[in-house]
């Protein structure tokens, strides 16, 4: 008797659940997670260095550097010259020549650029980025501009250039700047610098 109760009461909760269930609305299914703003593989940064006299531009040198988002990229680029070097032993006696010693040094001359490029807080969906550039040139000036000094002694003489610059770019923009006047010459040096993220 107890046994056929309680598969009565059995019945009837089973009976009760099934509509209830049978008449649920699933729910709507979750929302895919939103994708982030991904840190990019590398990031390219086009350096052109020009020298301008006036408005004519004389010399136009491009550089390209990859490096890596809170990171560092170094390029080395040049070569070195002889620099000559006279010594002059006086005579030990009336009436002899002194001694003239001709002798050679290097010095290196070329392109050095470090590039530093960092993240800007706050800007997810532009992506842009700090970029701290620095560009340390060294070169031989041409016969017509050169000292008086090396034309006299044939020495050659070195102009130095060197900038350190701090700007922020989006992918695909690009900015440029003056950076020096060469007070013999009178040439400009303008630099150029496009960044593009490689995803």
């Amino acid at each position: 008797m107890r046994a056929r109760m309680a598969f009565v009461m059995l019945a009837a909760l089973i009976c009760a659940f099934v509509p209830a269930a049978a008449g649920a609305q699933p729910g709507p299914p979750p929302a895919p997670p939103q994708p982030g703003d991904p840190t990019p593989s590398a990031l390219m940064v086009d350096v052109t260095v020009a020298r301008y006299l006036g408005e004519k531009r004389l010399s136009s040198t491009p550089y390209t550097l990859s490096v890596l988002p809170s990171d560092r990229s170094s390029l080395r680029m040049g070569g070195e010259v002889p620099v000559p070097s006279t010594t002059i032993t006086p005579a030990s006696k009336e009436g002899e020549k002194a001694d003239v010693v001709r002798s050679y040094g290097y010095r290196g001359i070329g392109t050095n650029i470090d590039v530093m490029c960092t993240r800007v807080e706050g800007t997810p969906a532009a992506r842009q980025y700090r970029i701290t550039l620095t560009i340390d040139e060294n070169s031989i000036y041409a016969d017509d501009v050169a000292p008086a000094l090396s034309k006299t002694t044939g020495a050659p003489a070195f102009r130095s250039f060197k900038s350190t610059n701090t700007f922020s770019l989006r992918d695909g923009q690009s900015v440029e700047y003056t950076a020096a006047t060469d007070r013999l010459s009178g040439e400009a040096y303008r630099v150029t610098v496009k960044m593009t993220i490689i995803k």
